[in-house]
């Protein structure tokens, strides 16, 4: 069995190693247009840092433990921030004139969409003080810890406030053009197709929670399997409300599939596709009913951020956008859209999501 378990390990990481040198050689050509020569990259079993640039040895060195245990999109931008290193090194031939993260390098990593920070680890150090996004997350944790009442009504009041806190900060960010900072982050499983539910759910959250998402080519390394995977890109606070929205939506399909399944007398799955997307478009479409209605008894009115358009764009200048060609309308899918419209936040399922825990679940029929 070890025998076999090497030899697993063996091709894994050999795999690994093809897909960086594939990577490589896309972003030489996309971003810096063939400059850079080829370079040895090997993986490193080390774990003090993520990557390395060797200019004596011309070795870019990424951590295996960093695959193993990072979304490929953080290792990607390892490899691009050691890319960085390479160009100055090589094509800029700074000779030591500036230091390493100096004003050099941070151009060439605006050139390869990275990040110019140096990391030892994936997780960054604790910023001293609070900033005005810790903040937030505060608040929004100690309003939405009201959503565990077993009374649901005080439970919606609960999300309402917290929806509304979200509504007046983005509006006030933007109005002001405050300083801040954007991310991305990966959203669910890296298949070869996604069903039409999972469509529904990206533009709900492109429609609601203030994220720019994108079907975005990855590579599961454990699994050694390529597909797509939902990036959405946005402030910290937008990302994790989003991902907490993304998990628990996720998660509640089922459940309210199984309850309607039994109900329906159905005996196989065959509908259940069907039912989610009527679920989630149901969901889209009365949280635009809120919103219109908000508008109409407010003077809250979301515009968009250019600032967050102009980082996407930035990010991914060949976008392409296709259209899907949906989901037909069956007795499932039509029962999937009223069941949708009775999603609410309201009761706590998981401490752990994303920060804020689980808060949306269906409401009574």
């Amino acid at each position: 069995m070890r025998a076999a378990h090497r030899e697993v390990e063996a091709s894994l990481r050999t795999s690994w190693n093809r897909k960086l040198y594939r990577w490589w050689a896309q972003y030489n050509d996309d971003y810096l247009h063939g400059a850079l020569n080829q370079p040895l990259i090997e993986l490193d079993d080390g774990i003090e840092r993520l990557g390395q640039w060797d200019s004596q040895r011309r070795r870019i060195s990424i951590s295996a433990s960093h695959i193993e245990r990072d979304p490929w999109s953080l290792v990607l931008d390892t490899l691009r921030h050691e890319m960085a290193h390479q160009y100055v090194s090589e094509v800029l031939d700074s000779g030591g004139s500036e230091s390493a993260h100096g004003a050099s390098f941070r151009e060439t990593c605006g050139l390869l969409r990275c990040s110019p920070r140096a990391r030892s680890t994936v997780t960054e150090g604790d910023k001293a003080g609070e900033s005005r996004d810790d903040r937030i997350h505060r608040r929004l944790r100690k309003i939405l810890s009201l959503a565990a009442s077993a009374n649901e009504h005080e439970a919606q009041v609960a999300v309402n406030k917290a929806q509304r806190i979200m509504l007046e900060y983005n509006i006030d960010i933007v109005e002001f053009d405050r300083e801040r900072e954007f991310g991305n982050r990966a959203l669910g499983p890296i298949k070869g197709r996604h069903a039409a539910w999972e469509l529904w759910l990206a533009m709900v959250l492109n429609g609601f929670f203030f994220v720019e998402v994108l079907w975005g080519w990855s590579y599961d390394a454990l699994k050694d399997r390529e597909g797509t995977t939902l990036i959405v890109y946005g402030t910290e606070t937008n990302l994790d409300m989003a991902e907490y929205v993304y998990d628990y939506v996720s998660a509640l399909l089922d459940r309210l599939w199984q309850g309607y399944k039994k109900e329906a007398g159905l005996e196989s799955n065959r509908e259940r596709m069907r039912y989610y997307a009527g679920v989630i478009q149901g969901f889209y479409s009365k949280l635009e009913e809120d919103r219109q209605r908000a508008s109409a008894e407010t003077a809250l009115v979301w515009k968009g951020d250019s600032r967050l358009g102009q980082y996407y764009s930035y990010l991914n200048p060949n976008v392409v956008t296709r259209r899907s060609g949906g989901v037909s309308a069956s007795a499932a899918y039509v029962d999937g859209l009223s069941d949708g419209r009775l999603v609410n936040i309201h009761k706590p399922v998981s401490s752990t999501s994303a920060g804020f825990g689980g808060y949306l679940n269906a409401g009574s029929r």
